[in-house]
């Protein structure tokens, strides 16, 4: 182990697309000075291997059961289970990019000295679909978080103590729509029970737990937005005095044009993605 920390990059296909493997590259460049963890399903293990060893300086790989990797619900689960994070249990902190996130300058030290349990991008009312005028109510999303391993383990050794508990703090009617999402929560996390995730395990994390776990903590929004950005770009550059994030998820979805220019500005080279928008990566990538 090379670092106090991990990256972590979830891959769930066996092809990566060009803004899939550019994602890759840069994550692994820009964060060079960490161990980063390729992470996917069992059945791709050997080309998890392949793409690894495709970099100058080798990436690792960690498998898991095929069963979190079948579909949204299942990865949820993956990322709820003890299983995940004790795979990482050497780290103090390891960082989620996914594949449609960026890295813009290598922060990663600075944001886990701070002693935070989890950082994502702040969300707006409304979520993935913000609703105006924009306000911003929460942290974070998922897709580039950074999580401390052991106050996730602590919170998945816990006791079932959240049932019945989400209506105490959480007043207005955005609850009755969210508590049927995640009243049964407590049942999977603390008592082991396989279910079917109605909700996105960031939304578990980064809402729900830091109500009821007084040691969990996240920063407020205002603080996140220099952490990372997801939907309306433009509106958190803003917010954050006009300068680029750690990094960003999502980046194609919300605001592609903000982001096809401040990458242009700040030196990426642009030109595969534009020329072959939906083109798979070079066979020796694929192969294993």
């Amino acid at each position: 182990m090379s670092s106090r920390h991990a990256v972590i990059i979830p891959v769930y296909q066996p092809e990566l697309s060009v803004q899939e493997l550019f994602s890759i590259r840069n994550t692994a460049d820009k964060l060079s000075a960490h161990d980063i963890y390729i992470v996917g399903p069992e059945h791709l293990s050997g080309r998890m291997a392949a793409l690894c060893a495709s970099f100058s300086r080798p990436l690792h790989y960690q498998s898991f059961p095929d069963r979190f990797f079948v579909s949204i619900d299942s990865y949820n689960q993956l990322l709820v289970s003890k299983v995940f994070y004790q795979a990482f249990i050497a780290y103090q902190y390891i960082l989620i990019a996914q594949t449609d996130a960026l890295v813009f300058k290598d922060e990663l030290d600075a944001w886990c000295s701070k002693g935070y349990s989890y950082i994502g991008a702040p969300w707006f009312e409304g979520y993935t679909t913000p609703v105006l005028p924009l306000r911003l109510m929460g942290v974070g999303n998922g897709g580039f978080s950074l999580r401390s391993v052991p106050d996730f383990l602590r919170v998945l050794n816990r006791p079932r103590i959240f049932k019945n508990k989400l209506m105490e703090s959480w007043p207005g009617s955005w609850v009755s729509n969210t508590y049927r999402y995640l009243k049964d929560y407590h049942s999977f996390v603390f008592g082991n029970i396989q279910i079917n995730l109605a909700v996105n395990e960031d939304l578990f994390w980064g809402m729900f737990v830091v109500r009821h776990c007084d040691f969990f903590n996240v920063p407020p929004p205002a603080e996140a937005v220099a952490f990372a950005f997801e939907a309306y770009p433009d509106f958190m550059y803003e917010l954050n005095q006009r300068a680029l994030p750690f990094g960003c998820h999502a980046w194609e979805r919300y605001g592609s044009a903000f982001w096809f220019e401040k990458l242009t500005q700040n030196g990426f080279d642009l030109t595969a993605l534009r020329a072959e928008p939906s083109h798979t990566a070079t066979p020796e990538i694929q192969a294993g």
